[in-house]
């Protein structure tokens, strides 16, 4: 739960994209948003903040290697840069949902073409 949400009570644009933010580390990762292995008061996005900080020059190390592959690591990086993006914790500095499905659009492995407005999909 975000720190403005926790003392507001009053869910918003930016508290939604933190959320989803969440999800998408976890998406990334593999992880839950609490595990004992985070410590005392921690959560997904401090542990994965942490873990980014201890190594910056290989973001793959938190991604969940039960999916990652060469194929889709780079896909991964930017779901896992973008719920990062999502969390920051000044809520002017998190990105529109637009700007996240657009950026998250970008990250698909497939084809964007492949899928027609009517939810068809062509091979």
């Amino acid at each position: 739960m975000t720190i403005e949400l926790a003392y507001s009570f009053k869910a918003t644009e930016k508290s939604d994209v933190y959320s989803f933010g969440v999800v998408l580390l976890e998406l990334a990762t593999g992880l839950l948003p609490v595990e004992d292995e985070f410590g005392e008061g921690k959560d997904i996005v401090d542990y994965v903040f942490y873990k980014i900080q201890q190594d910056r020059r290989n973001l793959g190390n938190v991604l969940d290697k039960k999916v990652v592959s060469s194929y889709v690591e780079d896909s991964m990086i930017k779901v896992l840069k973008m719920g990062l993006l999502c969390t920051t914790k000044l809520p002017s500095l998190r990105p529109s949902m637009r700007d996240v499905v657009r950026k998250l659009e970008d990250a698909d492995p497939c084809v964007s073409n492949s899928v027609d407005r009517t939810g068809k999909i062509t091979v």
